[in-house]
């Protein structure tokens, strides 16, 4: 029977320090999404495709590309002692904009939030992460699975966009989270090259979780988390 219990022990002993180390000592959280993001960044070897005549017209995201979404947290180990960025991504995200003359009337974009992989979550089956935590708390996945954006001012290019335009805009529109939905204005970096046209934002957007009915989450080995997050966003679009 001892041996026995020192055995239960010694596993218990392993799964924390496990938990410990993926939860606090592992931080490596991944660089801010960025138009230089994905395969089809700075440097890149993929050759664009054709640019068309004009990018006038309906951009959706497209499948398989570099679309990449999702969140950053701070989290507090030990009252402060480490501290620790949580970042949670998915790829799946639906929508798209439409390009009219030196303008951007119209777009909206739809996250999948069941989907989100937390980068530094422990590995499938040892230590319930984030992602597993999300579903009942804070963003509660389990009862509000998506979170979108729609502008709700016209996005000024201040030129027509040609074949390697680029610019940095400010983009106002409706954030829901958490079924709660609030106006934000925050700057993106466009970019049109080929066939493609690629947006990301400038940099992660604030979000205070108050201002969406969204309670702290709680993690394992987690001793509190921050009252504000952010989102971040690489769209990569294909004429539709």
């Amino acid at each position: 029977m001892i041996k026995k219990l020192a055995g239960a022990l010694a596993v218990v002993v392993v799964l924390l320090g496990a938990g410990f180390y993926w939860f606090v000592l592992r931080d490596d959280a991944p660089e801010e999404l960025s138009l230089d993001s994905g395969s089809g960044g700075e440097g890149s070897d993929e050759p664009a495709g054709e640019a068309p005549g004009s990018y006038d017209g309906e951009w959706v995201v497209r499948t398989g590309g570099d679309t990449t979404a999702g969140f950053r947290i701070d989290e507090d180990f030990a009252g402060g002692v480490v501290d620790h960025e949580a970042v949670g991504r998915t790829p799946d995200v639906e929508g798209g904009i439409t390009v009219q003359g030196t303008e951007v009337p119209e777009g909206s974009f739809t996250l999948d939030l069941t989907t989100l992989e937390f980068t530094d979550d422990p590995p499938s089956g040892s230590v319930d992460g984030r992602a597993s935590a999300m579903e009942g708390q804070g963003l509660e996945t389990r009862d509000f699975p998506e979170g979108t954006f729609e502008l709700t001012e016209p996005l000024d290019l201040g030129e027509e966009p040609t074949d390697g335009f680029e610019a940095t805009i400010e983009a106002t529109g409706d954030l829901t989270l958490h079924g709660v939905t609030n106006e934000v204005t925050f700057p993106v970096d466009a970019q049109a090259e080929g066939d493609t046209i690629r947006v990301a934002t400038s940099e992660p957007v604030p979000v205070a979780l108050a201002d969406h009915d969204i309670e702290e989450p709680s993690a394992p080995f987690v001793a509190s988390v921050s009252d504000e997050g952010s989102f971040e966003f690489l769209l990569e679009l294909e004429k539709g």
